[in-house]
């Protein structure tokens, strides 16, 4: 008498996987800014399109992604913004660095942040204090930018890696941005902080410095910008200096 045999189910290593791809999915949306259709998912994910449309079709079911249209488009699902408030609501790094903050923004009396990589290629603003100066810039809680623009992202990508740079630069900046990111980055490295004059902003000087675990490696950057009126010469020093502080103060309690 044959035996009917179940089918082969997942092992654990294939649930890693299929998590790791739906993940990659996520960060796809993220990186774009904007709804994508399949075959803009397919280029940025590189998943074969049968697995593609059941990681999406198990996405939209659970409302991490929304469909529309025909042919249809995929963006972020209302259920990601709502584990995105549940973070910004409690995670350890917001409270630790709120103090820091603070003293900072009374120090240098400008717009300050508290950026945190969201993906390989972008970050985002998860506290700000605005300048209390008419004139001034501010970006807002939740604001998306490249890494590798401004001194937060520079900040960042410098040390996301203990030991060099991230072997990435080119899916990150374009082929033809690669070496002179790196000797960007191998400066703010060197330097400890970072400071750049109107690229996301004209007319605007930024300043960063790394928010480093207990491993060495970024997980954060503290940021002032302000127009160019407000910062040059000794007023820029200072900046620095509280900025490095405050991040580095932001360090020391993620080791204790």
């Amino acid at each position: 008498m044959s035996r009917t045999q179940a089918a082969p189910q997942d092992g654990p290593s294939d649930s890693v996987r299929s998590v790791e791809r739906a993940i990659d999915i996520l960060f796809a949306c993220v990186d774009g800014g904007r709804s994508l259709d399949v075959p803009e998912l397919q280029r940025a994910t590189q998943l074969p399109r049968p697995t593609l449309y059941r990681l999406l079709n198990a996405l939209e079911a659970k409302g991490m992604i929304y469909s529309f249209g025909e042919p249809k488009r995929f963006q972020l699902g209302h259920r990601v913004g709502l584990l995105a408030q549940a973070w910004k609501n409690s995670p350890a790094i917001l409270e630790l660095s709120r103090e820091a903050l603070g003293e900072l923004w009374r120090t240098v009396q400008e717009t300050v942040s508290l950026m945190v990589p969201v993906s390989a290629t972008h970050r985002m603003c998860v506290a700000e204090l605005k300048s209390p100066h008419a004139l001034s810039f501010s970006r807002g809680t939740g604001y998306l930018e490249p890494l590798h623009r401004g001194a937060s992202g520079k900040a960042l990508l410098a040390f996301m890696q203990r030991y060099g740079l991230p072997r990435n630069l080119a899916e990150i900046a374009g082929a033809d941005q690669v070496e002179s990111l790196s000797r960007s980055l191998l400066e703010v490295k060197r330097r400890g902080h970072s400071v750049t004059y109107s690229e996301i902003s004209l007319g605007t000087v930024a300043v960063a410095a790394p928010v480093l675990g207990p491993d060495g490696v970024a997980v954060a950057s503290v940021c002032t910008f302000a127009p160019e009126l407000h910062m040059s010469g000794a007023s820029l020093e200072r900046c620095i200096e509280a900025v490095t502080v405050a991040a580095r103060s932001i360090s020391l309690k993620l080791a204790s």
